[in-house]
């Protein structure tokens, strides 16, 4: 007895988006939309996949964000909070974007479930650790903007296929063409158009006419005189 085993096909995974806003000291502001497959990732996760130069520090709150892009410090060869040890207190603030609002996260980005359609926010600049200048306004929809699908314009006909497709007159013999009289339909006849050649043949003719008359004229003048006589 052989028995035959078939796997089930795997499902795809479905691809989920989320945002991610990074605010500068000197307030430029750059934003990514990043994909991932899992039904969520930490905050942490979001901001690794971006790609951007990092430099983390592991805490117990999971993962500090000491430095973003080239910003903040230069952990561990100096220390994570190194521009927070008096005050101002300046360092990376981690934001969430809840209903539309930018609420300041009491946890740290290693603790935080991003999901698909979240806005994750991170600024540098001065604030204490439950409070801090929020980035500016964004929603979801203008970070991952979905792509717009193009219409391929028709390629132009030639020359001999628009005329091929277009309507052309159609010509009948002269005679299928009538004229109504009544309920009977009579052909029209065709008007007649002298040409040159018909024309020369009338003069030859009258020119042909003319001694003949001549002759005529004389003969009967001479009659005439011999009658009076």
């Amino acid at each position: 007895m052989i028995l035959l085993l078939f796997a089930a096909p795997v499902a795809a995974q479905e691809e989920n988006r989320a945002g991610l806003v990074i605010v500068h000291g000197d307030g430029s502001v750059a934003t990514q939309c990043i994909a991932f497959t899992e039904e969520s990732i930490s905050g942490a996760e979001l901001l690794t996949r971006s790609q951007l130069d990092l430099s983390m520090e592991a805490s117990s709150m999971g993962a500090t964000i000491c430095r973003i892009d080239g910003e903040g410090c230069n952990f561990p060869t100096e220390s994570c909070f190194c521009q927070c040890q008096g005050s101002p207190c300046i360092y990376w603030s981690y934001w969430r974007l809840t209903e539309g609002e930018w609420r300041y996260s009491n946890i740290g980005a290693g603790n935080a479930l991003v999901r698909a359609g979240d806005v994750d926010g991170w600024r540098w600049g001065a604030g204490t650790v439950d409070k801090a200048e929020s980035p500016p306004a964004i929603t979801f929809e203008e970070i991952c903007v979905e792509p717009k699908q193009t219409v391929a314009p028709e390629p132009p006909q030639s020359v001999d296929a628009a005329h091929s497709t277009s309507a052309q007159p159609t010509l009948q013999p002269l005679s299928a063409q009538t004229e109504a009289t009544g309920n009977a339909s009579q052909p029209i006849a065709p008007e007649a158009t002298p040409t040159p050649l018909t024309a020369f043949g009338i003069l030859l003719g009258a020119l042909a006419i003319l001694p003949i008359a001549a002759l005529l004229l004389v003969w009967l003048r001479a009659g005439k005189q011999e009658r009076g006589r």
